[in-house]
């Protein structure tokens, strides 16, 4: 007991402001996930009861305390405030205390230890700051798209864009701010010269694609899917998927190309790009890699099937994962997340029957995506520790999977 107090108190303020800009997030994520699906801006009206329509003060809206304040009821006509915006809050509050918990309060060489915990606490919080807060924005952006997929089997784009600029900003701002420390590997896979040509010729071929987009040169995919859904569906049964997986691969082909010609000029280059350049690229090269699979997937299966067999939100939210986390994690969160839905799919079957007469409802891809994701940053040791009992001599025992993959060149 005494070991753990002296473990866990010198991060009790670091640990109480990490989970109320949590709680902040959270408030924030409850307001997002209802109006920007419905279109509407995310600042006006400002919050008030949805009943009597009585604006609510400062002190009224912070998170959490203001429910409690309130005892779950509006100040002015007392009906109840459901509990779940107070859940939110509460989770959003959580996932950034865990994170701050495994990178600065966990042992660097415990067992946590291949959550990163050695290159946060070597640099400390304020020098590794840009690459803490574009993590932990990324947990509040899964959990804001979680909402609104369950809601409305869509994700919108600002909660997969918001982070991937976000994480490239940040990884190129810790490139500048961070030395390499030689024994200390870099949070994310550091992209070597090839991978750089790779990241800046792809990068060029996705301004071309949106260019030609803008222009009408190439049209978008699935323009008219809204003249398909019958009244009261939240889907539609589209019966031309196949025609528009050619319009995306029209749209990808700049990228691919320009890529593959990145890649082999960056083969003759023999000098070591700056650490910031490295940082960017890797960041750019998760969001490649990332997005690049789950199109492939979703490209190669509506193909075959002739439905639409994944949304462009799952391929956005994989490829915002990246551009924070680098390449390594979003592949191993694809192979995690069909875990969670045959998961759910137990647990609704179960559920089913233990109490009959209950409907099951399918629930969107992306929920079972970003758990994983959460899963990986959070428990990365029990994934490792999974997958050595899985798929023994591939992950070398007692070694940070991460420290073998990031070593600064």
């Amino acid at each position: 007991m005494t070991d753990l107090l002296q473990l866990w108190l010198p991060h009790l303020i670091g640990l109480g402001f990490v989970f109320a800009l949590g709680g902040c997030v959270g408030s924030f994520v409850n307001v997002t996930s209802l109006r920007i699906p419905e279109g509407m801006s995310v600042v006006a009206p400002p919050s008030r009861c949805p009943i009597c329509g009585r604006r609510l003060t400062w002190y009224q809206n912070l998170p959490i305390l203001g429910w409690i304040f309130a005892r779950g009821r509006c100040w002015s006509c007392r009906s109840v405030i459901p509990f779940r915006y107070v859940a939110i809050e509460l989770i959003a509050g959580g996932l950034f205390a865990a994170y701050y918990a495994v990178v600065f309060v966990a042992s660097p060489s415990g067992w946590w230890a291949p959550g990163g915990a050695a290159w946060f606490q070597s640099n400390g919080f304020l020098t590794t700051l840009p690459a803490f807060l574009a993590v932990v924005f990324l947990l509040g952006s899964l959990l804001a798209a979680t909402l609104t997929d369950l809601r409305s089997f869509t994700i919108p784009l600002a909660f997969t864009l918001t982070p991937t600029v976000l994480g490239l900003g940040a990884w190129t701002i810790q490139g500048l701010m961070t030395p390499s420390r030689i024994g200390i590997p870099w949070p994310i896979p550091l992209a070597g010269p090839a991978t750089c040509g790779l990241v800046i010729g792809a990068g060029i071929g996705v301004l071309i694609a949106l260019f030609l987009l803008w222009r009408g040169a190439i049209t978008r995919s699935f323009g008219d899917y809204h003249e398909h859904i019958k009244d009261g569906e939240l889907l539609a049964d589209y019966p031309h998927a196949r025609r528009e997986m050619v319009r995306e691969l029209v749209f990808l082909a700049p990228i691919v190309v320009l890529g593959l010609l990145g890649w082999l000029a960056g083969l003759s280059v023999s000098v070591t790009p700056p650490l910031f350049v490295q940082s960017l690229c890797s960041a750019g090269f998760g969001y490649l890699v990332a997005a690049g699979m789950m199109w492939l997937v979703r490209v190669v299966a509506t193909s075959i099937k002739g439905i639409e067999a994944m949304g462009m939100g799952d391929v956005h939210l994989m490829g915002a994962a990246g551009a924070v986390l680098g390449w390594v994690d979003p592949v191993i969160a694809f192979f995690l997340a069909p875990f969670s839905g045959l998961g759910w799919i137990a647990i609704s079957g179960l559920w089913g029957a233990v109490r009959p007469g209950t409907s099951r409802r399918e629930i969107p891809y992306g929920p079972h995506l970003a758990l994983a994701i959460v899963v990986v940053v959070l428990l990365r040791p029990l994934v490792m520790d999974g997958g050595r009992l899985l798929f023994p001599g591939l992950i070398p025992a007692k070694t940070s999977l991460q420290g073998g993959l990031h070593k600064v060149k």
